[in-house]
């Protein structure tokens, strides 16, 4: 049976070689590699053409305007914020334009009166065009009835006896004694007040 480690293989010398110096120069080697694979051969910038010569005076240039900007190129003159206010009124009274003037009575008169009377004219004649006297006799008795059911129309027992002066209401007992006791008796009185 074969054995499977190669531990009874000897070898007489190493099979392996290391060339000489290559410790000291496989650092540059790879990162020589590594930056021709990964970056152009040719650089990303590039100045334009006349640059150098004219970039001083570019920066001079700029400086000198940004020191005169601090100077403000408008002047007041002298005793200006104190004459102002007299040339003003000066030239205002001195303006001989006329003035328009809007008239409040001419506008009323020429655009307002005409549609007031219109309206005007137009309500008398829809009231009288609607204004229809009705009468008592002309209601028909059951009106009143369902207007008195429907509670549109309540009755007391004042006005009532403000109409019939002249009448005399006699006392008279409207059930006789007997039947209203026996109308109590059998009904549970709980249940009319309820009701009412």
């Amino acid at each position: 049976m074969k054995k499977n480690s190669l531990r009874h293989i000897k070898f007489k010398e190493n099979p392996f070689k290391i060339p000489k110096g290559y410790f000291d120069a496989v650092e540059n080697d790879v990162f020589a590699k590594i930056s021709s694979e990964n970056f152009p051969k040719k650089e990303g910038f590039s100045s334009p053409t006349r640059y150098f010569k004219d970039v001083e005076n570019k920066i001079l240039t700029k400086i000198s305007e940004e020191e005169n900007a601090e100077k403000s190129g408008f002047a007041i003159p002298e005793n200006y914020l104190e004459t102002i206010e007299d040339k003003i009124i000066a030239k205002i009274s001195n303006d001989k334009r006329p003035v328009k003037v809007i008239d409040f009575k001419s506008i009323i008169l020429n655009r307002v009166l005409p549609f007031a009377v219109a309206a005007s004219l137009l309500l008398i004649i829809s009231i009288n065009y609607n204004n229809k006297t009705t009468s008592f006799d002309s209601i028909a008795s059951t009106d009143i009835e369902r207007w008195i059911e429907d509670d549109l129309v309540t009755l007391d027992t004042y006005e009532i006896a403000e109409v019939y002066k002249d009448t005399q209401i006699e006392n008279q007992d409207i059930f006789a004694v007997d039947e209203l006791e026996e109308y109590l008796n059998g009904t549970d009185v709980e249940s009319l007040l309820y009701e009412n």
